[in-house]
């Protein structure tokens, strides 16, 4: 098959289970790019928490992030779509959730914000201290969101929860259906404006460069992925992904720590 671009979920797709692109994986799409093939990450993360992983593919397409959220070149800045929370929604939300207790990140342009208590955001204060500094992601308390931004420039909401309680939040808050809920990790919820998915961001981007979406291959492990996978003319789920998404592919590679992705780029050429 004739691959024109190529998209990969970063969390167990890209990265291994110790949070790195192996030399392999990173050879093969160095490769690709040579070779003409755009290549794309898409994550739910925003684009301040993969600098590293963008500094290190050395490429310089677009990226998806927060979900389809936001496309960005994080080279130049230029943003190439864009979409916010309403600000009704995130204050409500934020209030609730403070209410409740409950433990969560949101993602500004410039800031990811966390609940004061988070237990989730020690795993980027760790990864900071491994990092040069010019990478580290800008963390601030959600106490000291400034109160003139009016939630009016919150990309993406994540609550750490079990992921069984999507329902009960969808009922809670998804009033006039301006909320997408999608389960990105363990224990981990996205919360984003309505119609915002990989899947949206990756037609928009073949439509956007004029490539046919039957020369996209797609990769990608959790159920935020699914509507990326759907999308793509090819998709590869990777070998530890959860099973609903090796149900959706088109082919089932070896795992994230296995070179699943070198395993199936080999595969879909001779396709």
């Amino acid at each position: 098959m004739k691959i024109s671009c190529a998209v990969f979920d970063l969390d167990g797709t890209l990265l291994t289970s110790k949070n790195k692109i192996s030399d392999t994986d990173l050879n093969t799409l160095r490769k690709l790019s040579s070779e003409g093939v755009k290549i794309v990450i898409a994550t739910g993360r925003s684009v301040l928490q993969i600098k590293e992983y963008v500094a290190t593919l050395g490429i310089a397409d677009p990226v998806i992030t927060c979900n389809g959220g936001v496309i960005i070149n994080p080279s130049t800045r230029e943003i190439i779509s864009e979409h916010f929370l309403r600000p009704g929604d995130a204050k409500r939300l934020l209030s609730d959730l403070d209410n409740d207790g409950a433990d969560y990140l949101f993602y500004t342009p410039d800031y990811v914000y966390h609940a004061p208590k988070s237990r989730r955001i020690d795993f980027y204060l760790s990864y900071n201290k491994t990092i040069p500094e010019k990478y580290r992601v800008p963390i601030k308390s959600a106490e000291e969101y400034p109160k003139e931004c009016n939630f009016t420039n919150i990309h993406k909401l994540l609550i750490c929860d079990k992921i069984e309680k999507i329902p009960e939040f969808e009922a809670r808050w998804k009033t006039d259906n301006t909320l997408t809920f999608v389960c990105s990790g363990h224990d981990l919820i996205d919360v984003m404006r309505e119609n915002i998915s990989k899947g949206h961001a990756l037609k928009f981007l073949a439509e956007y460069w004029g490539i046919p979406i039957s020369e996209v291959v797609a990769f990608g492990d959790s159920p935020n992925d699914i509507e990326m996978l759907s999308a793509a003319g090819f998709s590869v789920a990777m070998g530890n992904a959860v099973e609903v998404v090796k149900k959706t592919a088109d082919f089932v590679t070896k795992t994230n720590d296995d070179l699943g992705i070198t395993y199936a780029l080999e595969h879909i050429k001779n396709i």
